[in-house]
């Protein structure tokens, strides 16, 4: 999906990743169009190394992620006798370390990596869940945003969500600018970080192809962007970068905050990385308000999301989230304001998924 016409610009929040497909418009043709992999595939171009640990495969429903390493929690303060007993046995082992080892003795292996458990009491992320908007810029109808969850998949052993977006502008805004993109992620189900992240966009002014590989072990992401631009022309970008572990792509983002208490006035700070760089996600929740909707008048929580980057706020114009205050947390708005006007995301469809199994 074209989350901007200039790539620089999804470097903001997901917010305007997905409602920037609609700005900068202006007629125009890509003068070379990108042959893409299809949903789920990854380029055969990819060493075998990395085609192996980042394929998708079928999730075996029976058998769950590798269970993460629980991190203990803090003991109590000792008494004196328990002071002395600590030092004594400080003491023998300081002694015991003090014995050489043998010269066949193995290396130390290195300790395997620590994966979050952030699963929420209830799982809000449904099989099936559908939801489509209306885009709307300037007040025209601009055309339709659908994300889809779909079946659990598995990538490197670990059960993984699968989320798929599509971008279609209508009939009337496609005469002047159009477009029919997709994205997808894969987020882990017990540590809800990415594993995958992937925009292809087919447009009047651009067609692009663009994966994100994130090894959270390892600390670093791979970033491959083909990208053709009718006036700037094509290029083409292919490197590793440092990452922080764990982190959100711009589209997993969302449905991570949808697993968060969300209390009022209260602000939530996690890492998530685009194209190649890391930054902060700040959002926070500014006040409760009642929305019509196609399934009602409901109560919604209202979010304001903003991006840090090194410890410093970048304020772009105001953007809000309207997610619905219940247990599914399910995405009714987005308000975006960018530079030449602002974009609006309203829910019209709804399709709820299955509920998981206890």
């Amino acid at each position: 999906m074209n989350w901007t016409t200039d790539q620089s610009r999804s470097k903001n929040f997901w917010l305007i990743l997905t409602l920037g497909t609609f700005i900068g418009l202006a007629p125009g043709c890509a003068s070379k169009s990108i042959t893409s992999v299809g949903l789920g595939e990854l380029p055969k171009e990819l060493p075998q190394d990395m085609q192996d640990k980042f394929e998708v495969k079928e999730a075996v429903e029976a058998t769950p992620s590798p269970s993460p390493v629980a991190v203990p929690s803090p003991s109590p303060a000792p008494t004196k006798k328990g002071k002395q007993k600590q030092k004594a046995e400080a003491a023998k082992s300081a002694a015991d370390q003090k014995v050489s080892p043998s010269p066949s003795a193995s290396p130390v292996a290195k300790a395997p990596i620590k994966y979050p458990s952030r699963r929420p009491v209830k799982d809000p992320i449904w099989i099936g869940e559908k939801l489509t908007y209306e885009i709307t810029y300037f007040g025209l109808a601009a055309g339709d945003f659908t994300l889809e969850v779909l079946p659990h998949k598995e990538i490197n052993g670990r059960k993984v969500y699968h989320v798929k977006g599509t971008a279609v502008s209508s009939k009337v805004f496609s005469l002047f600018y159009r477009l029919n993109d997709w994205i997808e992620t894969f987020f882990d189900y017990d540590g809800l970080f990415s594993h995958r992240f992937r925009v292809v966009l087919d447009e009047s002014k651009q067609t692009r192809d663009s994966l994100e590989l994130y090894d959270s072990e390892k600390a670093q992401t791979f970033y491959w962007n083909k990208w053709n631009h009718h006036k700037k022309g094509y290029t083409e970008t292919k490197n590793f970068f440092p990452m922080t572990p764990f982190s959100q792509d711009s589209l997993s983002a969302m449905y991570y905050l949808r697993t968060l208490p969300l209390i009022q006035g209260q602000e939530y700070v996690f890492p998530v990385i685009s194209e190649g760089k890391t930054w902060d996600a700040v959002c926070k929740v500014v006040r409760k308000e009642n929305l019509e909707t196609p399934i009602g008048k409901i109560r919604t929580i209202v979010v304001k999301p903003e991006t840090k980057y090194q410890g410093i706020l970048q304020k772009r114009g105001d953007s809000y989230v309207w997610f619905t205050d219940d247990e599914r947390r399910l995405l009714v708005r987005l308000e975006a304001k960018v530079r030449i006007g602002t974009v609006v995301a309203d829910l019209k469809k709804v399709e709820y998924g299955e509920a998981p199994k206890p």
